[in-house]
């Protein structure tokens, strides 16, 4: 299913007790042409799982060649390069040389073979999100969404005030928690 909207605006409330970080904006969002709806619902996961690095989503589909989600220094240098579609070798290579850190976010079906993809590439790590997870993520999203995170330690509880998801931040290797295997996850409806 393809996203219908050409522009989501996002309002978005974050808080984290531990960063102290307590922020509402305000941003829109442009699906890429032709973008399923499970795609863009990765990128968007992706982005509020490392909210608190302020990561750049791509403006334009990267095509495998350039990440979806990023960070540079002020040389333009990755220090963060997430991808949310498996690349094929060849780009995984390029991104892993390209970049300080590689973060991939396979789905359940693709979790094994990316496991065997980033073998002895010490800078990759993976973020997979359940099928569960993107479907029940899929039908929160609307022409202006308002969702409320609340991160507690690893954990972000995303709400839109009638449905609840839990899922783990994606940790990378210069944090305690080296790894980026996200298992347990919640989903709770209000009615």
């Amino acid at each position: 299913m393809q996203v219908l909207s050409k522009v989501i605006r996002l309002d978005l409330q974050y808080s984290s007790q531990q960063s102290h970080l307590y922020q509402r904006q305000t941003c829109y969002l442009a699906p890429f042409f032709h973008e399923e709806a499970l795609h863009f619902a990765k990128r968007i996961l992706a982005y509020l799982s490392l909210f608190e690095l302020k990561p750049e989503l791509a403006k334009q589909d990267p095509l495998g060649k350039q990440p979806d989600l990023f960070l540079r220094d002020f040389d333009q240098h990755f220090r963060l390069w997430c991808q949310v579609d498996l690349p094929n070798d060849k780009q995984l290579l390029r991104a892993s040389h390209q970049s300080d850190q590689v973060l991939l976010v396979p789905d359940s079906a693709d979790f094994h073979r990316a496991q065997l993809m980033i073998k002895g590439l010490s800078n990759v790590r993976l973020f997979e999100l359940t099928s569960e997870q993107l479907n029940e993520f899929c039908s929160m999203l609307k022409g202006h969404m308002q969702l409320s995170i609340w991160r507690e330690d690893n954990v972000l509880i995303i709400t839109d005030g009638q449905q609840q998801l839990e899922l783990l931040v994606a940790c990378l290797g210069t944090e305690p928690n080296h790894t980026l295997y996200q298992r347990p996850s919640t989903f709770t409806s209000k009615h």
